[in-house]
């Protein structure tokens, strides 16, 4: 069960850090005011995957 939570975390991950990274590159060539909040909950929804990706692979390898 741990391994699905890995692959689950880990492809979470990856789509919020690309997707915050998607949203960075449409607001840059925005005029005017902008709206970021996606940028600003993608990227700390990010590392928190991340931080349980980590936290379960050394629950199952180490």
């Amino acid at each position: 069960m741990d391994l699905v939570f890995l692959i689950i975390a880990y492809f979470l991950s990856i789509f919020h850090f690309a997707y915050g990274y998607k949203e960075a590159i449409r607001i840059s060539e925005e005029n005017g005011k902008v709206n970021g909040w996606s940028v600003i909950f993608s990227f700390p929804l990010g590392f928190i995957f991340a931080f349980f990706t980590n936290f379960f692979y050394h629950k199952i390898y180490l």
